[in-house]
């Protein structure tokens, strides 16, 4: 508890961090085992992601936190049981469903923005044709629509989209405009993870509160619930959780000061940061030690991950996603897991999976402080987790620890 403290040191800022991510807390792995979609609200959002190197993100940001879990219950209660629903939350996310209407005023700028008025002119006629279909005939998926082009389309570009989409055939950058400004949903993923598309009132569970709050309210609710998400943070730190600073610049800075004001956020200093951090008052009056928890590796899209400056505050750990990097400008490798292990970040993996042959690879394990017997631990946990039947380590850094890991495992 922080009692005639001016100022949180880093560890204690690291903790509380780490209990408002959930690490350690044994009451919501006991939930999460009954109900995966616990994990869901809990966090706020679940980044998603098509990569799958060893595997996709969401499948592993539960895990990091409970151990293994069925994965296949979590879709279920995602989709099936319409316990979360898919939209732009920090990028593509799975958002828990009780909050849709928070995101309706995102939903309505897109269609107000110039940015629709340009794609709409150039869609119009598709995007009509692609809800006709929808209303009468049911969920579609991209692969539904045949590509008519006689020549490959420009590229959609980023456009707030969440990457490069290029050259996208009409139907389904139609259906991706429906999808941001709120017309259509995702209904379910395909074995492929393709969307597949539906209307909203067939994809939300009835009785859903879905009025639309207004804007300032909106941003006001995500700005308390990321810091809450986060345990500590800067203001654009928390902006950043739910993308507040790409959709709503302007808004998230009276949303903070009106926070401020009643007292459901506070400000603390922190030792090191430059500015103040920004934390509920009921993290603060919790436990500010580390809090215990076993050994992980972390998706690169965990929600501890997403803001890098912060984690290298924190941690003392620099990281940065090479995936986009040219192989020989690479520091680590293409697909590197964190450790976590005793609240700190001492170690990462470059993994691959190699699904086949049951065998999970880590084409390079970097120590920075981690211990043989945890790092072990971890990579035991997640090959189980994968389904892997064994643990190849084929470089370790330092060499001289590779030996003692490879027979722990």
């Amino acid at each position: 508890m922080l009692r005639g403290m001016d100022t949180l040191t880093s560890r204690q800022a690291r903790a509380i961090a780490l209990r408002a991510q959930g690490f350690g807390d044994k009451d919501l792995v006991r939930r999460c085992r009954k109900d995966p979609a616990a994990m869901l609200d809990y966090l706020g959002a679940i980044q998603l992601d098509s990569v799958s190197v060893v595997v996709r993100p969401q499948d592993v940001v539960p895990f990091s936190r409970t151990g293994s879990y069925d994965v296949a219950a979590m879709y279920d209660a995602v989709y099936a049981q319409r316990r979360g629903f898919e939209y732009w939350g920090h990028e593509a996310s799975w958002l828990p469903v009780a909050e849709y209407r928070y995101f309706l005023p995102r939903m309505a700028k897109f269609r107000e923005s110039d940015w629709w008025q340009r794609r709409m002119g150039e869609f119009e006629k598709v995007a009509a044709e692609v809800l006709e279909r929808i209303r009468m005939d049911g969920p579609v998926a991209s692969s539904d629509f045949e590509d008519t082009r006689p020549e490959r389309g420009r590229a959609l570009g980023t456009l707030g989209l969440g990457g490069n989409w290029w050259n996208r055939k009409p139907a389904k950058r139609a259906l991706e405009i429906l999808f941001a400004s709120g017309e259509l949903m995702c209904a379910r993923r395909t074995a492929g993870f393709a969307r597949v598309y539906d209307l909203p009132e067939r994809v939300l569970p009835p009785g859903l509160d879905n009025t639309d709050p207004g804007e300032a309210a909106a941003v006001r609710f995500l700005m308390r619930r990321a810091i809450a998400a986060m345990g500590i943070a800067t203001g654009p730190e928390a902006a950043r959780y739910y993308v507040l600073h790409r959709h709503d610049v302007k808004a998230w800075r009276p949303a903070l000061a009106d926070l401020l004001a009643s007292g459901e956020v506070v400000e603390v200093a922190v030792e090191g940061w430059k500015a103040p951090g920004l934390a509920v008052p009921a993290a603060l009056e919790g436990p500010l030690r580390l809090p215990a928890h076993h050994p992980t590796f972390l998706s690169p899209f965990d929600n501890l991950m997403w803001e890098r400056d912060r984690i290298e505050r924190l941690f003392g750990f620099r990281y940065r996603i090479e995936i986009y990097v040219p192989g020989p400008k690479r520091e680590y490798g293409y697909y590197v897991l964190p450790l976590l292990a005793r609240g700190q970040l001492p170690g990462r993996a470059d993994f691959k999976l190699e699904r086949k042959a049951g065998v999970l690879r880590a084409l390079a394990l970097y120590m920075e402080g981690a211990e043989p017997e945890e790092t072990a631990a971890a990579l035991r946990d997640l090959a189980a987790h994968l389904g892997a039947k064994s643990v190849v380590v084929e470089r370790c850094e330092p060499a001289g620890l590779k030996e003692k890991i490879v027979r722990l495992l």
